[in-house]
């Protein structure tokens, strides 16, 4: 989150709200498509490792799972809410 200056009217502070806010879910979408284009063909999940015709272990699925999707996905989704809790503290912060 970009530091604020003490003295900031309403405008500024909604406009960087609203650049932080795009960043972080562009980012968001950015990893997503990152996924699909290292871990998906013809739009459907291929798991690291796996090769075409065989079919992977269920303990193989789970952490490929974890490794390829979700862990990734957690991480720029809790960002992304990080700077959107923020947001709303300092909104609230500067309308009292």
């Amino acid at each position: 989150m970009t530091h604020l200056p003490e003295r900031n009217d309403g405008w500024d502070l909604d406009q960087l709200h609203r650049d932080e806010i795009t960043v972080a879910m562009n980012w968001v979408i950015r990893t997503c498509q990152d996924i699909i284009r290292e871990h998906s063909h013809k739009t459907f999940w291929t798991p690291t490792g796996t090769s075409t015709g065989t079919a992977p272990t269920t303990d193989h699925l789970i952490q490929s799972a974890r490794t390829d999707v979700l862990n990734k996905l957690r991480h720029q989704i809790a960002g992304a809410e990080t700077i959107i809790s923020i947001a709303e503290h300092e909104r609230a912060k500067h309308r009292q």
